[in-house]
């Protein structure tokens, strides 16, 4: 049962950061937490540190759904 809801929130987080990454490549504006928004004309350094963010967290995201589904007993 840990291993569902293991699956359930990373599942739910990549989905979160996906849509939030289309959003941002569609826009060319990313919303950063402290420093308000950085459009990829005005602050492109920003912008793409926000977008290589986003693909690492999706990696993370990857590689946790598939060592939960290889390597269950690890979790526990």
């Amino acid at each position: 049962m840990r291993n569902v809801n293991f699956l359930l929130l990373d599942g739910l987080v990549a989905v979160y950061a996906a849509f939030d990454l289309i959003r941002t490549l569609k826009s060319g504006r990313a919303r950063t937490w402290m420093d308000g928004t950085a459009t990829r004309e005005h602050q492109p350094e920003r912008f793409w540190r926000y977008v290589y963010g986003g693909w690492a967290v999706l990696a993370l995201c990857a590689i946790g759904f598939f060592w939960a589904l290889l390597w269950p007993d690890s979790l526990r």
